[in-house]
């Protein structure tokens, strides 16, 4: 979370801010502006389940991963692209879900199918 963030927050009228905290929901914010229906959808799910809010919090990471997915893995550019995004930073396990299944989807694209023949 940028010094910005609090700039630009202060300067809307926010008197205060927990900053280390922020920094946990900046990918359901994210979500939320990329897509307010699944974001609020998924909220709701989860309220009405009784579910705590770190379940949530957790599962908000998916659906950003799927729109990284289909937006050719760029969460950066994604982030850089929307105006309320781009004072953000990227939270770092957002960029290692999308890296790990970045890498876990050309893994298993490159997977011949067929018979294999092994070389001995």
């Amino acid at each position: 979370v940028t010094n910005q963030v609090f700039r630009y927050a202060k300067k809307a009228g926010a008197s205060y801010i927990n900053k280390p905290k922020m920094r946990h929901y900046v990918h359901c914010y994210a979500l939320h502006c990329l897509d307010e229906e699944v974001s609020n959808e998924l909220r709701r799910g989860f309220k009405e389940r009784g579910e705590n809010v770190g379940a949530w919090r957790q599962a908000c990471y998916k659906p950003l991963v799927a729109i990284a997915a289909r937006q050719g893995w760029d969460i950066d550019a994604i982030f850089n692209a929307h105006p309320r995004l781009s004072i953000w930073y990227v939270p770092t396990k957002l960029r290692q879900l999308c890296h790990a299944e970045r890498n876990g989807a050309a893994a298993s694209s490159s997977v011949s199918v067929g018979t294999t023949h092994l070389p001995f």
